[in-house]
């Protein structure tokens, strides 16, 4: 025994040999001072508590008499904690000696605080100390209590990132998450994205969320400046049987309702919930649609006709893509914003050239003269950002042998707000080409004269709610004079969208309007039908 005790102390590992009563043989300095027992002392007399990793108790005791009875070598991970010091961690190995059974110990303090520190990582946001997702649902479910959820979003942490800088964008998001714990300190809170954060609030707090609201977007002082925290909230009440993760997921839903509304206040509505999920389904099978080889299983191109007010003959038409879904008509409101989003937008202006192209050949073929006609196509603000859409759009027309003189661009006026110089100079290039530029939907988005005034455009649009009850609406009068005397003034034409009557048509010819454009003379056209209205009025 000596001998083998020599050879373990000379490998410095810190050992015990034990008698299968677990009375100390030998031991080691080492072992002596972890364990705090000496030769011939009972293994567990000293006053040291065996934990695990969670600092939960660990049976040592129970674990080496069942190895030992069982003739088994086994190992351990165990952590010493001591009254008087920090907790030792170590494996600790169990091995048989003819007789005796050898306890080593092998220091592994770093390799749990290491792990420790990962685990925390993983379920605490690192500078904030808010839990992620994951581990805020397993803090709820583990209470088992219906409370209120709310999401918390800072709207304008983003200006503040970019005035300020990123530490103090930083230090106003800790500032509100510091008013929560003050005012609800047993509010759980979770990392929700950079500038958002998840609220729970136990049922037992006498919550008021109006209050709680205001409290938020209280006013506040960083080194001499002064903030307004702009909070948006949204909330959702646990019922009875909720699930926490559902219930996260309906906060989180009315905070995009808060923001698509502009208002800051929202509690969840069941009719959100349907229109998100109408919405994701909807993009599901957008995307599918897309990603079929021919794109005319799905879309399809109607033509309304633009006529001449005087002549009342036609002067071009509208290229208004279409989509069926399941045999049903799916509106461009609901599916051209998904287009944008997932950046598909010049999918579908590619397949309108293509569509328009082969109405050209067949026009053509019937005698008609095309040249003398104008096609409006609908240009997102998406396109016009791409820095590559001139060259695209060039390249599809070229393809599709049109010419930029036949083909008309709208785009609504909203989309020229942002980025007003780079849009108004890709206009620009694009008259340059001979495309003309119709600013559509006029008086629905952004007017400003000084906008106007430098704008490179040769036409407007007046969208159609101005022109419904323009006959019978004094109000409707005076801005329809007032773009319609606008636009004769710049010396641009304009198109009257919505003429659905004889008495509208009457109205904007009084105007002095150029194109009428609506069912008055004919609805959106199939291919087959547009040829046949043409030829009709050859």
């Amino acid at each position: 025994m000596n001998n083998l005790s020599d050879q373990i102390e000379a490998m410095h590992i810190a050992y015990v040999v034990v008698e299968e009563s677990l009375e100390v043989c030998e031991i080691s300095t080492q072992a002596s001072e972890l364990f705090r027992v000496s030769k011939g002392d009972y293994l567990f007399a000293g006053n040291v508590r065996v934990i695990d990793e969670s600092f939960e108790g660990f049976d040592l005791q129970a674990k080496l008499r069942h190895s030992m009875a069982t003739h088994q070598d086994a190992q351990w991970e165990i952590g010493l904690s001591y009254p008087d010091k920090n907790v030792e961690w170590a494996v600790l190995s169990l091995i048989q000696y003819k007789d005796y059974y050898i306890l080593y110990l092998i220091e592994h303090s770093e390799l749990i605080a290491t792990r420790r520190l990962n685990r925390q990582l993983s379920t605490q946001d690192p500078h904030t100390g808010l839990f992620y997702r994951e581990a805020f649902l397993s803090n709820l479910n583990a209470k088992d209590q219906c409370g209120t959820v709310c999401c918390v979003r800072i709207c304008n942490y983003q200006r503040i990132n970019e005035i300020w800088g990123t530490a103090v964008a930083n230090l106003v998001f800790m500032e509100v998450l510091s008013r929560v714990m003050s005012d609800i300190p047993d509010a759980i809170c979770s990392k929700h994205s950079t500038d958002s954060f998840n609220v729970f609030i136990p049922p037992e707090i006498n919550f008021n969320v109006e209050r709680f609201y205001a409290l938020l977007n209280e006013p506040f002082h960083f080194n001499q400046r002064h903030f307004f925290s702009n909070v948006a909230l949204g909330y959702y009440v646990e019922q009875p049987g909720d699930a926490h993760e559902l219930s996260l997921n309906k906060a989180e839903m009315a905070i995009l309702d808060v923001l698509s509304e502009r208002v800051r206040l929202a509690e969840f509505q069941e009719e959100l919930a349907r229109q998100i999920e109408h919405q994701n389904n909807l993009e599901t099978e957008f995307r599918a649609a897309l990603s079929r080889d021919k794109l005319d299983q799905d879309f399809y191109v109607l033509f309304q006709p633009i006529h001449e007010t005087e002549s009342q003959s036609v002067a071009g038409a509208e290229c208004l893509i279409r989509w069926t879904l399941n045999g049903e008509f799916v509106s461009p409101v609901e599916f051209i914003p998904i287009a944008e989003r997932i950046g598909d937008i010049g999918l579908l202006t590619k397949f309108n050239i293509g569509q328009l192209a082969n109405l050209v050949k067949k026009l053509e073929a019937q005698g008609i003269e095309t040249q003398t006609l104008l096609f409006a196509l609908n240009i997102s603000v998406v396109e016009i950002l791409d820095v590559d859409f001139i060259d695209k759009l060039m390249t599809s027309i070229s393809n599709h042998q049109l010419s930029p003189m036949q083909i008309k661009l709208e785009l609504t006026e909203s989309a020229l707000i942002d980025n007003f110089n780079y849009v108004n100079q890709t206009l620009e290039r694009l008259q340059g080409y001979g495309f003309r530029i119709s600013i559509d939907d006029f008086g629905t988005g952004f007017s400003s004269l000084s906008y106007l005034c430098r704008l490179s455009f040769d036409e407007i649009k007046i969208d159609r709610a101005f022109v419904t009850h323009v006959v019978e609406d004094a109000k409707l009068q005076t801005v329809f004079n007032s773009v319609a005397s606008l636009a004769k003034n710049l010396n641009k034409p304009v198109v009257a969208e919505g003429v659905e009557t004889v008495e509208q048509l009457i109205y904007a010819k009084a105007k002095m309007v150029e194109y009428i454009q609506g069912y008055y003379f004919s609805k959106p056209l199939t291919e087959s039908d547009f040829i046949e209205y043409m030829l009709a009025r050859r």
